[in-house]
């Protein structure tokens, strides 16, 4: 397993590099990499907001259910799974977006503030196919992990070094946090934008209880990004939940699109068999007519 988690961090770097020789940026690295990932995942966001969108429109009936076997709560299962079945929605499906990305975030973590280590020396990072690697950012090949002190990875002029945390940048004085902390800050709202996109047109307690969620996680990441995740990642986290908004936004305005247009050519057809029938009747009372 340790082979596999090593070689997918090799691939990630070895991406990086990539960009890099193209842009001589590593937080620009990051930001190329972090949206071709969304662009990638883009089938499974689709299926989400379809999921969420359907899960909606059958709140009513799933209330229902819950009123009539409150009482029975393996009867309510069962009768909830066919309602799912019914109207082809995934309550999990709108977990797979975040559940596909959990192992770029936890490699991005791991090649930015995690070196390469054997016997207390850095070593070299191989990459399937493409020869070695130079070490990951912040850290030296052949020197004792105990003595790195370099750190040079920056992103434009923002970010001096994105291998420092905001507590970090802030033991260096309150000046050069400031970037660290505003990111920290984008970083906490850009997650909860999608949260509360995807929950716009819920009502009720659930729809509370979901906000509530988003505010909690947003605080939580917030919480622990201040001593645990690297400029580097932060910049991640904010890429891929601006970008994954956006995404959110894309496909809701599509749908609601396809949706009018669905409900315009079912009043367009009811008008129609209502002029049919209209025509139908004019028809035979004519028929009737000429008999007499």
């Amino acid at each position: 397993m340790g082979v596999i988690w090593n070689g997918f961090l090799d691939l990630i770097f070895g991406a990086m590099q990539i960009v890099y020789g193209l842009v001589g940026d590593w937080g620009i690295s990051i930001i190329a990499i972090t949206i071709l990932f969304r662009l990638l995942i883009w089938p499974l966001m689709v299926k989400q907001v379809r999921s969420m969108r359907e899960m909606q429109k059958i709140q009513p009936l799933m209330k229902e259910i819950q009123k009539k076997y409150a009482d029975d709560r393996e009867k309510q299962s069962q009768e909830m799974m066919a309602l799912y079945k019914e109207h082809n929605v995934n309550p999990m499906s709108g977990c797979l977006p975040m559940l596909a990305q959990m192992p770029l975030l936890m490699g991005f973590f791991a090649v930015i503030m995690v070196p390469r280590v054997q016997d207390g020396i850095v070593q070299p990072i191989p990459i399937y196919g493409m020869g070695p690697l130079p070490a990951y950012l912040g850290y030296v090949v052949g020197e004792p992990y105990a003595d790195l002190t370099i750190r040079t990875a920056s992103f434009l002029n923002i970010l001096p070094d994105i291998t420092l945390t905001p507590s970090d940048a802030w033991a260096l004085g309150p000046v050069q946090a400031i970037p660290y902390v505003a990111l920290l800050a984008l970083s906490g709202n850009a997650i909860l934008i999608p949260i509360l996109l995807q929950q716009k047109n819920m009502k009720g307690p659930q729809a509370r209880q979901q906000k509530m969620i988003g505010y909690g996680m947003a605080i939580f990441m917030t919480y622990i990004g201040w001593g645990i995740f690297s400029g580097g990642v932060l910049l991640y986290l904010s890429t891929s939940s601006l970008f994954a908004a956006g995404q959110q936004f894309m496909v809701q305005r599509g749908m609601e699109k396809e949706e009018r247009t669905k409900e315009a050519e079912a009043e367009a057809a009811k008008e129609q068999k209502k002029a049919e029938r209209k025509e139908k009747k004019a028809k035979a009372q004519a028929a009737s007519k000429k008999k007499k």
